[in-house]
C-alpha cells in the first residue's frame, strides 16, 4: 500500500491473500497510476473502471509491439 500513500483509498479484505482496494487520484496522475499498477505484474487485477481497463490493455499492447519490432 505504500505505493499508494498518497491516494485515498479504501481496502476490504477477501480472504487470507486477497484484497479489494477502491483508490480515488486526481486525473492528471492517471499516468502515473497507471505505470504505478502496471509494475505489480500479474499480482494485481484491475476490476474497473472500463476506461482504466482500456488505458492497461492498450500500454500493454504497445510494448508488445514495441518487443516484437
Amino acid at each position: 500500500m505504500l505505493h499508494f500513500s498518497d491516494c485515498r483509498k479504501e481496502t476490504r479484505r477477501i480472504d487470507d491473500r486477497h484484497y479489494n482496494v477502491t483508490l480515488w487520484y486526481d486525473p492528471k496522475d492517471e499516468t502515473e497510476i497507471l505505470i504505478r499498477i502496471l509494475s505489480f505484474g500479474q499480482m494485481i487485477r484491475v476490476t474497473s473502471p472500463e476506461s482504466f481497463i482500456n488505458l492497461i490493455k492498450e500500454r500493454i499492447f504497445k510494448q508488445q509491439n514495441l518487443l516484437q519490432t
